[in-house]
């Protein structure tokens, strides 16, 4: 440090405001372009030269050449001066047992050339200057500690912006990242959710006709009920099975028996609005819940008048039929739903009974 200060009192007032001028505004710039600006206003100011490589060893290695006005510009490896400043990269290893000698910066040059690397041990900042024609010794001297000051507060200002560059990026890449796992992690979600949801319909779905099998019945219909008794809301409980089933079985197959049972559910689902929980039992036996609905004969109504419509329209090999049997559901009795669903099924028998004989 004692050798800095005494090189320090023979730079002149002007290079000093210089050096102060170019420590201030380095501290007030983030940004590397504006940095390498100043950095070439102040080689200029300085030094005359015809040109200047300034050699980055950050993430990866930068190139950065200076004209003559001191404008900085991309460099590539065939830039002239590209070699020394790598081999002063390599000196730079050899100078690590020397760190107690106090060496901050390396360096070499010659009539025409002077490459300044700091710190020593390391070499983070390479900069190799050159000029067309020779340069006595003293002026070269002069230059020399001028630039040194320059690189160093170069490398200083570079070496923060890279690091908060580098620190930028880093945060970047982890809020990409928790990005990216979230949104792995909400559809993973979306995906459970959507299984979950597809598993627990299936367990309350009829495969062959979609309609609610006896569990999604009773699950779905039951919610319904206890809100129209406590409502004391007129509902009623329809139950049907489809006439001559066994005998297309028997006759043309289980598969023609399959289609008839899903034209059968077809048209039952058809007799009832939307809001009505329909489902089919099992085998041949169907049942239906509605709220608020018509009275009980207007449904079985309309139940024949779409079984008569669908049997001329579609063209079967067998004849579609339904008997149906429906009970009106006391609000203010104390009873379960499957109390009034028993009791539409025996209503339905009935009614197969008398169209029978």
């Amino acid at each position: 440090m004692r050798k800095h200060r005494v090189e320090t009192r023979q730079l002149g007032p002007a290079q000093l405001r210089i050096l102060l001028t170019l420590a201030r505004d380095l501290l007030q710039t983030d940004e590397a372009p504006g940095s390498l600006a100043l950095i070439g206003r102040a080689l200029v100011e300085m030094v005359r030269f015809d040109s200047a490589l300034l050699l980055l060893r950050s993430a990866r290695m930068e190139l950065v050449e200076f004209d003559s006005h001191g404008i900085p510009h991309a460099a590539a490896t065939e830039h002239p001066l590209y070699r020394a400043a790598v081999r002063m990269t390599a000196e730079a290893v050899n100078t690590a047992d020397r760190q107690s000698n106090g060496e901050e910066q390396l360096e070499y040059g010659g009539p025409r050339r002077l490459v300044l690397a700091v710190p020593a041990h390391a070499a983070a900042v390479v900069l190799a200057v050159s000029w067309n024609h020779d340069v006595d010794p003293a002026t070269q001297d002069a230059y020399k500690r001028t630039l040194s000051y320059i690189l160093q507060l170069a490398g200083a200002a570079l070496g923060k912006i890279e690091s908060h560059t580098s620190l930028e990026r880093l945060l970047r890449e982890q809020r990409q990242e928790i990005a990216d796992t979230s949104a792995s992690h909400a559809e993973e979600l979306k995906q459970r959710d959507e299984a979950v949801s597809e598993m627990r319909m299936l367990s309350l779905t009829d495969v062959l006709t979609g309609l609610y099998n006896r569990r999604g019945f009773f699950l779905q219909a039951e919610q319904i009920y206890k809100l129209a008794r406590r409502k004391r809301t007129k509902s009623a409980v329809i139950f049907a099975d489809i006439d001559g089933l066994k005998r297309v079985n028997d006759e043309l197959g289980h598969e023609a028996g399959d289609a008839m049972i899903r034209d059968a559910a077809l048209v039952f689902r058809q007799s009832f609005r939307h809001a009505d929980v329909v489902a089919r039992l099992g085998g041949d036996e169907f049942v239906a819940y509605t709220v608020d609905d018509e009275q009980p004969e207007v449904i079985l109504a309309r139940i024949e008048a779409n079984l008569r419509a669908f049997n001329l329209m579609q063209e079967r090999p067998y004849r579609v039929s339904i008997s149906a049997g429906v009970v009106l559901v006391d609000a203010s009795a104390d009873q379960a739903l499957s109390y009034y669903v028993l009791l539409a099924d025996e209503q339905m028998y009935a009614q197969k009974r008398s169209r029978l004989h």
